[in-house]
């Protein structure tokens, strides 16, 4: 159960996902910058503008006087925006990777017949709906088992009581028992494989 103050310092928790998240989002910047700069030099190029240079006048399309200023400002826009890209994605994929990681883990321990652990997220984290609806799924399968293994009980107890009170079998009904005691130990071991208490 994730208590108050429990701060991952790991961001990078499913590195695969992260990484992919994160150079999308990064190439979905330079392809922009790239054609807005695009834009803006093919709308400039049937305008003229006055430039001087090396105290000459000259007259040059908007265009090729543009084009210098455009490479800069998209490789430093670049820059600042992919870093920050890279910031922000990073962040709101570690929202997404960490319970997705989390339930992996929970999976796995279910998978091994642990049912006695509480799942829960931090808060702020995504799949907040997913960790209820499993919560609620972990309790309802720790109380049936609890209910079995009361029942189970219950029955072995009936069972041994009847043992007890002394059966005059024959050789056929002697194998009968056999074969249930062997069932009723197979029924046990399988119970037992689940652990619902803490």
């Amino acid at each position: 159960m994730a208590k108050k103050g429990n701060y991952r310092r790991l961001y990078f928790v499913d590195k695969k996902f992260q990484t992919s998240f994160i150079m999308k989002f990064c190439a979905l910047v330079i392809v922009g910058s790239l054609l807005t700069g695009a834009l803006v030099y093919f709308f400039s190029q049937q305008s003229t503008t006055v430039v001087f240079e090396h105290s000459r006048a000259l007259v040059k399309s908007t265009a090729d006087f543009l084009l210098p200023l455009l490479i800069q400002t998209i490789i430093v826009v670049c820059a600042i925006v992919a870093a920050a890209t890279i910031i922000l994605t990073l962040y709101i994929s570690h929202k997404i990777a960490g319970p997705l990681h989390r339930l992996k883990k929970e999976f796995a321990a279910i998978g091994v017949g642990n049912l006695a652990g509480d799942f829960s997220l931090r808060k702020g984290d995504q799949l907040q709906d997913v960790a209820v609806s499993m919560s609620e799924m972990v309790k309802g399968l720790r109380d049936k088992i609890a209910d079995l293994r009361n029942n189970w009980r219950e029955f072995k107890d009936s069972w041994q009581g009847f043992l007890n009170r002394g059966i005059s079998a024959d050789a056929g009904q002697a194998q009968d028992i056999e074969k249930l005691k062997e069932t009723i130990a197979r029924i046990e071991k399988d119970l037992d494989y689940f652990k619902i208490h803490k």
